[in-house]
């Protein structure tokens, strides 16, 4: 736990390459449209991820079981920890292709960011909003510090609906941005922030160290749009079928755990830094039965619970049609096609 909740707080952005000694074996996928005499040639594409958080393991599974490797994909899959850090990547042209929240993905298009959102992986919150074993009741929050994982990512979301729904002013408390989920279950553990956030498997160490539940969004299945898969319109438009077959193996690489929860957790496991056998199962379990979906359409509906949501925080979100902003294509071409049952 104390390898996974380390504070990294740093000023520049924190890129570690995926992969490692133990992959697991690559499965034989043909990509759309091709056969043995037809194959395309091999694709670089500079991908990341935007947190160490099950949400981001479709892309992390993939490189793992060799996925993107049977579609002809050669990524450079690298963390680049928040959502903030993640899209200024992309935006800079560091990376083809992110995984990170809605919210940013939102904040940026408004921002004059020329990006769409071509899937969603969690079209659900996986939050429950956390306090300390003291807590007895809303008024405790009060004057209080609480923790996010970045300002105006899904964890802020998380964090004034919970207020909203116990009936806490945000203007009562103090919100602290803390960089990365496993660092901020740390800060809530040592003391740095009274409360805050949690999902699975932070959550669980949570409630082993006292914190308890008081708002669970998870449970009431509030949408949400806490990963995305984001890329440029510029590079949408030149590399179509790279971004297809990048889409396809993602959904692969769910498909294929969804039927192997060895595999789903032997490669959480790795990504999460977890060993403990029993929180890794829970996890899967999780977000296998009530998160991920088979396929991943950027659901108008959660961005646009998420566009009201975010609009506290960034009031230029208001008069956003979220419409302009997503490319359902990709995902309805994979499931025209039944990636997810190949």
């Amino acid at each position: 736990m104390g390898a996974r909740l380390s504070l990294l707080l740093a000023a520049s952005v924190i890129v570690t390459a995926c992969g490692g000694r133990n992959a697991v074996a690559s499965p034989t996928i043909a990509p759309p449209g091709t056969s043995a005499q037809t194959n395309p040639p091999v694709a670089k594409v500079r991908a990341s991820y935007g947190n160490i958080t099950p949400t981001n393991l479709p892309a992390y599974l993939a490189q793992e079981a060799g996925i993107f490797k049977a579609n002809f994909l050669d990524v450079d899959l690298q963390l680049i920890e928040g959502g903030a850090k993640s899209m200024a990547a992309l935006l800079g042209n560091q990376v083809d292709i992110a995984g990170l929240g809605g919210t940013e993905a939102m904040s940026a298009y408004v921002g004059g960011g020329d990006i769409v959102a071509l899937a969603l992986f969690a079209p659900v919150s996986t939050w429950v909003f956390m306090v300390p074993s003291s807590y007895t009741g809303p008024k405790d929050l009060v004057g209080k510090s609480l923790g996010v994982v970045t300002r105006g990512g899904s964890a802020e979301v998380a964090v004034l609906d919970s207020l909203k729904r116990l009936g806490v002013d945000p203007k009562e408390v103090s919100i602290q941005a803390i960089g990365s989920v496993p660092n901020l279950a740390q800060a809530m553990l040592t003391g740095a922030v009274y409360a805050g956030p949690g999902h699975p498997p932070e959550s669980s160490i949570l409630s082993k160290a006292g914190f308890k539940v008081v708002v669970d969004l998870a449970k009431e299945k509030v949408p949400a749009t806490d990963n995305a898969l984001v890329t440029s319109r510029t590079y949408l438009n030149a590399n179509r079928a790279v971004i297809q077959r990048y889409v396809d193996s993602l959904i692969q690489a769910l498909a294929r755990a969804r039927k192997d929860k060895a595999l789903g957790v032997q490669v959480m496991k790795k990504m999460l830094d977890l060993t403990d056998d029993r929180t890794a199962s829970e996890t899967y379990d999780f977000y296998f039965g009530g998160i991920f979906p088979t396929y991943p359409h950027p659901d108008l509906a959660a961005f646009e619970a998420s566009r009201k949501a975010l609009i506290p925080t960034n009031p230029k979100v208001a008069d956003l049609d979220p419409r302009k902003l997503i490319d359902d294509s990709f995902v309805a071409d994979a499931e025209k096609r039944g990636v997810a049952g190949k």
